[in-house]
């Protein structure tokens, strides 16, 4: 038993994104994306969906491998002739896109707040357009197109120098006087919503994720109400259309075209990576301004592969059906008529996964499994503990390693439960937890985190009485009466339901397991709570064995539709943000037939809030001097759980932001007296930081404390 082996095992499957796999080209001898490729479908159909001639969206949850993939097709597209290629980590663009970046000069009849937050959205699509010239130009350079250059219309070099110039005035992003009677049109609406704020004394919130671009100052308008007044469609189709005009597109597409033309290259390529970490807007804009064009316009010479969350993806005006749709979660990968045959096709996958790894690195997979069961039975619990999220295996093996193999002992059943449970404790409960309490964030998005927390904890109460009525054998008859532990780890409901659960599954609290039919032939989603956390409540998780109970969660004590319905109404309204009427919830049907226009006063939109008047005490409870942006807390977080001194490098490959980025908050928190950096010692000289006393008690005394 080899312990460094394994740690290395469980280190490159933690760090399951792209750029740090090169981390393991030393202990592989080569290429380690193209060794430890292993494709979740047989006959690697994952990768060759990505690889195909159609723009895809390649669509999983944080951490099931979405960079990866990338990797290993544009590895084999820099093997090819004919195909071009590049990648943008489109996430990494926008955090590196700060205010600090832009002119201050903005004319005096706009808004500073309204101009500056424009600025910094034409920056960013600036910025990453002039990112595609670039990496097209470095992937020209490493093909050595000028040697096969047909030069029919112009010289490599004077086209290279049109992208070169093109890459240059991308990057500048000055406002123009054509800009001005958009913005003179948001500043007016951002100004009356002041005013009927005032006049009916409520105040207004903005549904979903806020940008991490805010530059509100006192008086001014924040990057909040600069989204609020994009609401309007009409206003948005506007805005979007003039900030698609002040970049020229055409001239970037025909330039492209001449290129691909002149060298023999059937297409370019171009891989977009965490595009749902975007709020809506900007992704909203990002696809309106920047993939439509290159996707519609380029007469199939430019192709696009987007990689986003579930549920969290905008496609515009780019047909869908004309593009290839690939999920990566569990449910969506091997769905199946019956339970045991997608169960059967996703353990196919984790021990194709294991056994790669443990081979490429020159181990034995056998040897660090407790012989005492079967390696088949080991490698059924890590699914079933991480539904073959890498990122999420790779963690729980690391504490494995921590808890057994670093003492020479063999990894156990038992062990890798612990492990889940650990993991659910130190870092999936975090987001409750640290989040709600320290993320200096708009009030709404603590707000909508703690409604989700109140559904997770009634979903629990609920399923812990369903637990106790099969026991008793109030519910469900004899069809339990064989179970001395009747698993409730799964529920159902109605699948028109299913997006108020969105969130939880975002953050691994809940899954969903399968699309069925109930016993009444209506469609369900069985939802399935995580390992860690039914670990933690104690509820055998899974289903019982035996034919008998194959289709199991269907039955209809398992069927939560109804008190999920009658939780959502309790704590959830239809209010108009213009005239602040009230709506029941029953009302969303009729309401989405009119555009969510208001009955009362057929001005602004309605929309779903969430009714937790409790907590806004709670909110105010904290401390405003100890709230920190929520990347901060996850650097502090990732300190926290590692117990070590970490490198920038080190801690942005665990929360996928990049390293300059951790490297300028670290040195913040630093300032605030959270964390040390130092220098590091031997031949390691990296600047490592290390979580102080204070950090500790402030942020993580009493954080799991229920």
């Amino acid at each position: 038993m080899d312990t460094e082996k394994f740690a290395r095992i469980a280190e490159s499957l933690r760090q399951y994104r792209r750029a740090e796999l090169k981390e393991f080209d030393e202990d592989l001898g080569g290429n380690a994306v193209d060794q430890l490729y292993v494709d979740p479908l047989p006959n690697d159909a994952v990768l060759k969906t990505v690889k195909s001639s159609n723009t895809t969206f390649l669509l999983g949850r944080k951490g099931t491998g979405k960079s990866t993939i990338f990797a290993k097709a544009q590895s084999d597209f820099r093997r090819s002739q004919d195909i071009v290629s590049c990648y943008l980590d489109v996430k990494s663009l926008y955090d590196l896109c700060k205010p600090a970046d832009l002119s201050a000069d903005t004319p005096s009849e706009i808004d500073l707040g309204i101009s500056r937050t424009h600025l910094l959205r034409k920056a960013f699509i600036g910025t990453v357009t002039a990112e595609v010239i670039s990496e097209l130009r470095k992937a020209i350079d490493e093909m050595s197109i000028w040697d096969r250059w047909l030069g029919k219309r112009q010289s490599f070099e004077e086209l290279v120098t049109k992208l070169r110039d093109l890459e240059t005035r991308l990057k500048d992003a000055p406002l123009t006087s054509q800009e001005l009677p958009v913005l003179q049109k948001i500043q007016n609406r951002w100004k009356n919503q002041q005013l009927s704020q005032r006049e009916t004394g409520g105040e207004a919130h903005i549904k979903g994720k806020a940008s991490p671009i805010d530059v509100s100052a006192e008086g001014q308008a924040s990057a909040s109400d600069f989204e609020k007044t994009l609401d309007d469609s009409e206003v948005y189709k506007e805005y979007s259309t003039v900030v698609l005009k002040a970049f020229p597109f055409d001239e970037i597409i025909s330039e492209i075209q001449a290129l691909l033309d002149e060298s023999k290259l059937k297409r370019l390529v171009i891989f977009f990576d965490d595009f749902s970490e975007l709020s809506y807007l900007d992704q909203r804009l990002f696809v309106d301004v920047v993939l439509s064009p290159l996707n519609n316009a380029s007469n199939e010479a430019i192709k696009l592969k987007v990689a986003g969350y579930p549920g969290r993806v905008y496609y515009g005006s780019i047909d869908p059906t004309k593009i290839d749709t690939l999920s990566l979660d569990f449910s969506d990968l091997y769905e199946a008529t019956e339970v045991q045959s997608m169960e059967a096709s996703a353990i196919d996958y984790t021990k194709r996964l294991l056994t790669t790894r443990f081979k490429a690195f020159g181990a034995n997979i056998n040897e660090y499994f407790d012989s005492g069961a079967s390696l088949d039975s080991h490698l059924r619990l890590l699914f079933q503990a991480t539904f073959n999220v890498p990122r999420l295996m790779g963690s729980l093996l690391h504490t494995c390693y921590l808890d057994r193999v670093a003492k020479s002992l063999p990894v156990t059943g038992a062990a890798i439960r612990l492990a889940s449970r650990k993991y659910y404790e130190s870092a999936i409960n975090q987001y409750f937890e640290v989040l709600n309490r320290f993320a200096l964030e708009p009030f709404d998005n603590k707000l909508d985190r703690h409604n989700q927390k109140k559904l997770l904890n009634f979903v629990l109460k609920e399923l812990r009485e369903l637990r106790k009525k099969i026991t008793e054998g109030s519910v469900g008859g004899s069809y339990f009466s064989d179970l001395s532990a009747p698993p409730v780890t799964h529920f159902h409901v109605n699948s028109s339901l299913c997006d108020v659960f969105n969130a939880l599954e975002a953050n691994f609290l809940l899954s969903r397991y399968k699309d069925t039919r109930d016993k009444d032939g209506n469609p369900v989603t069985v939802l399935a709570l995580y390992y860690g956390l039914s670990e933690l409540e104690r509820f055998s998780w899974g289903y019982p064995e035996g034919r008998q109970y194959r289709n199991y969660f269907v039955q209809r004590c398992f069927d939560l539709s109804a008190p999920i319905h009658d939780f959502l109404s309790s704590n959830q309204t239809i209010r108009c943000d213009n005239c602040k009427a009230t709506f029941p919830l029953e009302q969303k049907e009729s309401l989405e037939l009119y555009q969510w226009r208001c009955p009362k006063c057929l001005d602004e939109k309605c929309a779903v809030v969430n009714i937790a008047e409790d907590f806004t005490e709670e909110v105010k409870a904290a401390e405003e001097a100890i709230r920190l942006e929520p990347v901060e807390l996850e650097i502090l977080s990732t300190l926290h759980n590692e117990h070590r001194a970490m490198a920038a490098g080190e801690v942005s490959s665990m929360i996928d932001v990049t390293y300059q980025l951790v490297g300028r908050r670290t040195s913040k928190l630093q300032d605030k007296g959270l964390v040390k950096k130092s220098g590091g010692s031997g031949s390691d000289r990296r600047v490592k930081s290390t979580l102080l006393e204070l950090a500790e008690r402030t942020y993580f005394s009493g954080a799991n404390d229920d």
